[in-house]
């Protein structure tokens, strides 16, 4: 099984092309995609079904009818599309897939705030903007408790929270906080999850600088996991993130 994830700022019409031919080429096709920042008309190869965050709102010129925080794509039918009590459904969706032979996956698809990120509802004046990187440090508990919520709820479910974690996953020296890695890392732990795309687990040479987008899965898949594929950011062509595919080798 393959799951991918890849941050497509925006789907700018002129690029549509250039973003199917990237997610059609042989080694990054994948079984489920995590796209954020992404539009309805970008749909990967093979994906006959979807779960969309809601819409987003046209806060941006580059954002039309039919763009989306986050997008779960998936071969594999999807059994349920999961409200979490108080999610934020704009920037988060969720999801569980039949992986077939009686199995069931978990997908939680994520855009998570930014250093100078506002909210959909930032600080009116004469409040002062927030500080850099505290919405992404009030929100990470919170979809962390929600990932808490997920296992409860679906306990045969095995867990994966992909997208766009907004941070390096190492030092936050790249990008991201300390403060804010600690928090991740302690959501992760309390689920039994473990970040498969963090630093040391990408092969060298495939990456130019660490990734800030990431899948995390469960602990007990960490020896059957890897990542197979990842491609730079080439940014004001295609995208200003880069994109990664691991392999879980299911028993």
């Amino acid at each position: 099984m393959r799951i991918g994830t890849w941050n497509v700022e925006y789907v700018f019409k002129d690029r549509l092309d250039v973003l199917r031919r990237v997610l059609a080429l042989r080694d990054n096709q994948a079984d489920i995609w995590v796209l954020t920042e992404t539009h309805d008309e970008l749909i990967p190869p093979g994906m006959e079904f979807a779960a969309h965050s809601e819409p987003r709102p046209k806060n941006f010129s580059a954002i039309r009818p039919g763009s989306r925080w986050v997008s779960i794509w998936s071969r594999f039918p999807i059994i349920e599309q999961v409200s979490l009590p108080g999610a934020d459904m704009k920037r988060t969706t969720c999801a569980i897939l039949d992986i077939g032979e009686g199995r069931t996956l978990a997908v939680y698809g994520t855009v998570m705030p930014w250093h100078s990120d506002q909210s959909e509802h930032p600080p009116q004046p004469p409040q002062p903007p927030l500080p850099n990187w505290s919405e992404h440090h009030r929100v990470v508990p919170l979809q962390a408790a929600e990932w808490h919520m997920l296992r409860e709820k679906y306990p045969e479910a095995p867990l994966c929270i992909a997208g766009d974690y907004n941070t390096d996953m190492a030092t936050g020296r790249r990008y991201g906080t300390k403060e804010g890695i600690a928090a991740l890392r302690s959501g992760l732990d309390a689920c039994d999850l473990f970040c498969a795309t963090e630093p040391g687990r990408v092969p060298d040479g495939l990456l130019p600088v660490l990734p800030i987008d990431h899948i995390s899965l469960p602990r007990a898949w960490e020896s059957a996991t890897k990542v197979v594929s990842a491609w730079p950011a080439f940014k004001g062509v295609i995208s200003d993130h880069s994109g990664l595919v691991v392999e879980v080798n299911l028993p």
